[in-house]
């Protein structure tokens, strides 16, 4: 059997891993995702991404994903709204399986009210967020606009989000995805636990 790894790409304008590059255990999400692959032998993969070079971010995951395959690993892409679409995208282009969580779908909209943001409100790293890393993703969201191969998905929602509305997303890829929505929550996702039987059953 391959051993199995889950590449995990977090939201805009936050981190996984802090300064040190040791993961964000205080984040629960990610703490309950790191008991869960420790007692099942799964590696958790959750590199700190930039959003502002959506191509460059495409490329290193991609880099890390080839070498996982290389190593006889079976890959799953992993994401939290921002890391949700990267990850969408990402099984488009490999073939593996996403889940995606409370998923950004249009991030050249969605991202506009951070404009002016000049710092990561999870490591106090100083950068930049401007009109052009907004207007960047439309070439992405027409990419998957016009993609016609299935994609393995499969969308965790909380359906009190608070920044992108359950139901659209519901809407959209109830016919085309695996759709589990739990009530409450928040649009940082409050209910992994509750969602660990379902991506063991995707994994194992």
């Amino acid at each position: 059997m391959n051993k199995i790894v889950i590449i995990y790409l977090h939201g805009f304008n936050s981190a996984s891993l802090n300064i040190n590059g040791n993961l964000l255990t205080n984040k629960e999400k990610l703490l309950i995702m790191q008991e869960f692959c420790n007692q099942n032998e799964i590696e958790f993969y959750t590199p700190n991404v930039d959003y502002r070079d959506f191509q460059n971010l495409i490329e290193d995951i991609l880099f890390e994903w080839n070498q996982y395959l290389d190593r006889g690993y079976k890959v799953t892409f992993m994401g939290s709204s921002m890391g949700g679409f990267a990850c969408e995208y990402l099984a488009m282009k490999t073939g593996c399986h996403a889940i995606m969580i409370n998923p950004a779908i249009k991030p050249s909209e969605l991202l506009k009210q951070f404009i002016g943001v000049t710092k990561n409100f999870e490591t106090n790293l100083p950068y930049h967020w401007e009109n052009h890393h907004c207007e960047q993703y439309l070439k992405y969201e027409q990419e998957l606009a016009d993609n016609h191969k299935a994609i393995d998905r499969t969308i965790l929602l909380d359906k009190a989000d608070e920044l992108i509305d359950a139901a659209t997303t519901f809407t959209k890829y109830q016919a085309i995805a695996n759709v589990v929505s739990f009530d409450g929550g928040s649009h940082g996702f409050e209910h992994m636990r509750q969602a660990l039987p379902i991506i063991k059953q995707l994994l194992c």
